[in-house]
């Protein structure tokens, strides 16, 4: 599966193909390489959320305050330095357990900070 930010944004670099942060059910998978969805919620993150970066021990982490159609939470991302790959994308809200993101929401989230 490719989302429609990977498919729209294709290959612009040298090196390793792309490899979409989501699965046939539209549900984060860790193992992606430059997902335009989860890359554009990280940048996200730095602009509007919260964002502090480690590159000695514990890695990058990013958070999106987000309101979606049927939610009020978190998006909370997790990479290494600036690369590629985002290890982890959850969402999260207060008295639920953590859930992994899906594209949906990524799509609701970056169309509400785009809006603004």
């Amino acid at each position: 599966m490719t989302c429609k930010l990977c498919s729209e944004r294709g290959k612009t670099w040298e090196g390793d193909d792309p490899t979409c942060g989501f699965d046939e059910g539209g549900f984060f998978k860790s193992d992606n390489w430059c997902c335009a969805t989860l890359n554009k919620l990280r940048d996200l993150a730095k602009e509007f959320g919260w964002n502090y970066r480690d590159d000695c021990d514990m890695a990058s982490i990013g958070v999106i305050p987000f309101t979606g159609n049927n939610h009020a939470g978190y998006i909370i991302l997790t990479w290494y330095k600036d690369r590629g790959r985002t290890s982890m994308a959850v969402f999260m809200q207060d008295g639920r357990a953590p859930v992994f993101l899906n594209l949906q929401m990524a799509e609701e989230a970056i169309e509400y900070y785009e809006g603004r």
